[in-house]
């Protein structure tokens, strides 16, 4: 079983979305982009009927990982759509060589088999129709060579229009079809609806090199499905760049304006920017699209948790996971999220999910909870370590380090220790903390008191807490260090805090950032330390963290 009473894991681990798992979208963004291509697909569809040359140009574009990919196939999951048009995907990063002939190709391969199926199934049952009108039925009887032997042979017409339904006999009286079909197609649609009764469609099309007749290929197949399906079509091309014939391609179908359709092109911000260097008027064509979708900020956190919540609520049949369990889930996915730059797209979250969710089922967990995240990041990710670290800290223990100290004040307890842990390691020469002279005691001001390498006297300070800080700040002000300390450290993380004027202080007095990266980098060096897991390499590290916090 896994966590909250799933029966299935509802997270993919492909590295790029199939179409069993597009059905789910989630994140603000990708919804307001499902909803202006529905919209303009509805604009396309009244004005069909008109029999004008209505072509619509939408692009989508955003960096890699943001859920395009996942957008345009679930676009084909949607019933809205489905009942309307009739999709083509292409992904271009599949093609290859980007040849005008193999692009064709694979926008004919690109069509769902249903949607072909359908077509040449309402194709039959238009042919088996016509049987119901005494001078068609000739035809029809002579494009099916029925005639006495058949009836002998207790081969009924019906019989034969099932066996070519059914794919076991094609029709091969390509001239008695088209007398068929009369006026109301071209002759080329006539031609593509001969080679799609008998499956030849995408052989036939190989046969094609000129870019016009391509067009024209494509104007009959949406003809097709607008006169017989009574639907739109729409081509969906992912991962559209500058490589090969792409841009010759797409500029002449856009320049020729196909009949009612609509054209997504799906990008990088990268590969449309090689556009526009290349090929100057299909950039500006595509500048003047009529939507376009910019997934800016789809990798923001709270798209991203909306994204990964919309899945776990598609899966929620006994509902036990409720909005705490999104409460809770949204916090530890935030820690991920804030910390690590490598998981702030949708499918690195994904990703993160799909292995805890396993690990979480495996070790019968009620919820995914900061063990199974934390073993999903020392399994998955076992190089990966945190940006800025100087001690390369491993991110599992990043985790753990980090849910270990959310409370202030056990915080700024760890980080006085393991600075004191590191004093000790680099100089070997840590002392206690004096006691100054006067009323109020050094120790409520001096974490770390310690000689240098050149005999001075150092006092170190950490302030992590705004209580804490006061007091430091009051007592350099009031000279509350001891005569002989030459130079006092505060060890902060809101630098700005301490406003002491050296010429009014004994001692140099020296405010010392302290972000996210050093404290932790100085919990991990301290907890190695005192398990005496300390190598060479943590030595040079350790030395490079004393020098960065400013420890001589």
């Amino acid at each position: 079983m896994y966590p909250y009473g799933l029966t299935r894991n509802p997270y993919h681990s492909s590295p790029t979305p199939r179409f069993s798992d597009s059905t789910i979208l989630g994140g603000e963004r990708h919804k307001e982009a499902k909803n202006a291509i529905l919209s303009c697909m509805h604009d396309v569809c009244s004005k069909m009927a008109l029999s004008e040359k209505d072509l619509r140009v939408v692009t989508i574009i955003q960096d890699v990982g943001s859920g395009k990919t996942h957008l345009a196939l679930h676009l084909q999951t949607v019933e809205e759509m489905s009942a309307k048009s009739v999709i083509s995907y292409v992904d271009f990063s599949q093609i290859s060589p980007r040849s005008k002939t193999i692009i064709l190709s694979s926008i004919l391969d690109g069509f769902r088999e249903e949607d072909l199926e359908s077509l040449r199934s309402t194709l039959i049952g238009l042919i088996m129709a016509s049987r119901h009108d005494r001078e068609r039925a000739k035809l029809v009887k002579k494009l099916f060579k029925h005639g006495l032997l058949s009836e002998i042979k207790g081969e009924s017409l019906e019989d034969k229009i099932g066996f070519l339904l059914q794919r076991r006999i094609k029709i091969r009286d390509e001239a008695t079809l088209n007398e068929l079909l009369g006026k109301n197609f071209t002759e080329l649609e006539k031609g593509l609806i001969y080679h799609l009764l008998n499956d030849e469609v995408k052989d036939w099309a190989r046969t094609i090199v000129s870019l016009g007749d391509m067009l024209e290929l494509l104007t009959s197949i949406i003809s097709l499905n607008q006169k017989i399906l009574n639907k739109l079509t729409i081509f969906e091309f992912d991962e559209f760049d500058s490589e090969g014939e792409s841009m010759e391609f797409i500029k002449a179908t856009i320049n020729y304006v196909l009949p009612s359709s609509m054209i997504l092109l799906i990008m990088t911000p990268a590969s449309y920017d090689e556009i526009r260097k290349k090929n100057l008027s299909l950039y500006d064509r595509l500048e003047k699209a009529n939507y376009k979708i910019d997934l800016a900020g789809s990798n923001t956190f709270s798209e991203i948790n909306d994204i990964v919540l919309e899945y776990m609520r598609s899966g929620n049949a006994t509902g036990e996971f409720t909005l705490e369990s999104e409460y809770d889930l949204s916090s530890k996915i935030k820690i991920i999220y804030d910390e690590f730059p490598d998981f702030r797209n949708v499918r690195s979250m994904i990703n993160i999910l799909y292995h805890a969710t396993e690990l979480a089922g495996k070790s019968d967990a009620a919820s995914i909870d900061e063990h199974a995240l934390d073993e999903t990041i020392r399994t998955a990710f076992p190089g990966l370590r945190i940006k800025g670290s100087i001690m390369s800290v491993p991110v599992s223990d990043f985790i753990k380090i980090r849910r270990m100290s959310k409370d202030i004040h056990e915080l700024e307890v760890r980080v006085k220790n393991a600075v004191q842990d590191l004093v000790q390691c680099t100089e070997s020469s840590l002392s206690s903390p004096d006691m100054p002279e006067g009323g109020t005691t050094s120790a409520e001001l001096v974490d770390v008191l310690y000689h240098d390498s050149r005999g001075d006297k150092v006092a170190v300070s950490v302030a992590l807490n705004k209580e804490k800080s006061l007091k430091i700040n009051q007592g350099i002000t009031k000279s509350q260090f001891s005569a002989d300390v030459n130079k006092v450290l505060i060890l902060s993380d809101s630098p700005g805090q301490f406003d002491a004027n050296e010429k009014e202080v004994g001692p140099h007095v020296r405010n010392v950032n302290m972000d996210d990266s050093k404290l932790i980098d100085l919990i991990y060096f301290s907890s190695k330390y005192r398990n005496s897991q300390i190598s060479d390499e943590d030595l040079k590290r350790a030395s490079l963290l004393a020098r960065s916090i400013e420890l001589p």
